[in-house]
């Protein structure tokens, strides 16, 4: 009797045990869905709440910029995920337009939920290279595509200031057309967003590009 017993209890989770994974595959393609894809829509600030920040204090973020340098031997070391900068965009000359958007090393979806994400592959402001920085556009860069040519972006960085010009401004760029990503190319600094920002519900595909020139601030010394 009890090995009839324990025969049926095995067979019943048997029966049971795709089911069971079958219901936690749903889960978790329902997960990825929602962070892929509802967060890129226009009703996403309506089911959540989410309106796009427009300042960040540096008492929430524990940052503190630093000051411009005399010389500038080296980046200093920032870990993955770690605040280095903070960004401002103005265009009015009235103050600041896009405010105190906090910048972290790297652009997973982890990062990017606490403001703008640095591409791990770019470089950092002072390298002398490509620095590429994007945000979602229903967070810290929903005006990003309200942002003239001419506009000035300060990155305000752990180890000194930089000013950046807007000099292009390229709006409906295929996400497939990966381009921006280029950190080789002769551009000093690039910012990027999901576009459009009103967009009738609808999935999100193509993207909104910002390329900058340096006008000041300190590089390394080679």
């Amino acid at each position: 009797m009890e090995a009839k017993t324990r025969f049926s209890a095995g067979k019943g989770i048997a029966i049971a045990l795709p089911f069971l994974l079958f219901f936690a595959g749903v889960f978790c393609l329902s997960m990825y869905l929602f962070q892929s894809v509802v967060e890129e829509t226009a009703y996403f600030g309506l089911l959540v709440g989410d309106s796009a920040p427009r300042e960040v204090s540096d008492e929430d973020t524990g940052f503190t910029p630093g000051v411009k340098p005399e010389k500038l031997e080296h980046i200093p070391s920032i870990r993955y995920g770690k605040q280095f900068a903070r960004l401002n965009v103005t265009w009015d000359d009235g103050g600041w337009d896009i405010i105190n958007v906090p910048v972290y090393l790297g652009s997973d979806k982890r990062v990017l939920k606490k403001g703008a994400g640095m591409s791990f592959g770019s470089y950092f402001p002072g390298e002398g290279k490509c620095t590429i920085i994007s945000a979602h556009v229903t967070r810290s860069f929903a005006e990003l595509e309200d942002t003239p040519v001419g506009a000035i972006v300060l990155i305000e960085t752990s180890y000194g200031p930089y000013a950046y010009r807007v000099e292009e401004k390229k709006e409906g760029v295929k996400g497939t057309d990966r381009w921006y990503m280029d950190a080789g190319q002769n551009v000093d600094l690039v910012l990027y967003t999901c576009y459009p920002r009103d967009n009738g519900g609808e999935r999100r595909t193509d993207r909104c590009v910002l390329l900058c020139r340096l006008i000041d601030g300190a590089e390394v010394t080679r």
